[in-house]
């Protein structure tokens, strides 16, 4: 039988390396803990600030159909505007940082305008909450709507509310299509839609709050993405033995 031979350090370094690693591990565990936590917490706020349920909150809420709240941008034949990207997680952004394959079209004549303040959705995916408030001037793919908020409600506001398990249901139950594949929510029938928001000031205020929580999160998962790199890179160097100690 032939034997594997492999190098190793003495008895009290492989214990000094496995302390160093067991250290790395905890700080990941920790974190992402935190982060599972965080995101309960978020989901906790958006119930109660989202459906004005939160007791600390005493204005009145106003039910509107969203066509009293929005307009539609139909804008085009804007080509020389940059192409932008409507993301779920990160927003609208320069198309060119999206992490897809670009299969825009050459003609872009018939790519809709997008103006910071507006929201854009994803016609054939708003029941599965695919939208996203742009702070960024461009042309977007035809596939998706263009919203514009009125003086009634904050796009800030509406960025959270799109994004709420039971508005994302209504979204879904006005979607028309045979099957999901060809579902979609065309202004027409999002515009029917009701939703039930407070004040403008109360809005802001709410979007501030869940905004603050989701930032907390992001810089919690940043700090993993650190962690694990830092114990990829530990694990190397110390299985390597390039690090003396």
């Amino acid at each position: 039988m032939n034997s594997l031979l492999i190098k190793a350090p003495s008895h009290e370094k492989q214990k000094r390396i496995a302390a160093i690693l067991r250290s790395a591990d905890q700080a990941i565990t920790q974190t992402e803990n935190l982060i599972a936590a965080k995101r309960k917490f978020k989901k906790g706020l958006d119930q109660q600030l989202l459906s004005g349920s939160a007791g600390y909150i005493h204005d009145t809420w106003t039910e509107y159909r969203l066509g009293a709240l929005f307009e539609e941008r139909r804008e085009s034949n804007c080509v020389d505007l940059p192409l932008l990207s409507v993301t779920r997680k990160s927003g609208v952004i320069p198309h060119c940082e999206a992490s897809r394959k670009d299969s825009s079209a050459q003609d872009k004549s018939k790519y809709k305008r997008i103006m910071p303040g507006d929201i854009g959705y994803n016609t054939m995916r708003m029941w599965q909450g695919v939208s996203a408030l742009s702070g960024l001037e461009g042309i977007i793919s035809p596939a998706y709507t263009v919203c514009i908020p009125n003086t009634r409600i904050s796009g800030s506001f509406a960025r959270h509310l799109f994004k709420f398990p039971p508005i994302v249901h209504l979204f879904y139950r006005y979607s028309q299509g045979l099957v999901s594949d060809t579902w979609s929510l065309k202004f027409r029938h999002f515009a029917q839609i009701r939703v039930r928001i407070p004040s403008v000031c109360e809005q802001e205020r709410i979007a501030a709050i869940l905004h603050t929580s989701e930032l907390q999160i992001q810089l919690l998962e940043e700090k993993l993405i650190v962690l694990i790199d830092l114990k990829r890179g530990l694990t190397q160097r110390l299985f390597a033995g390039s690090t003396s100690f």
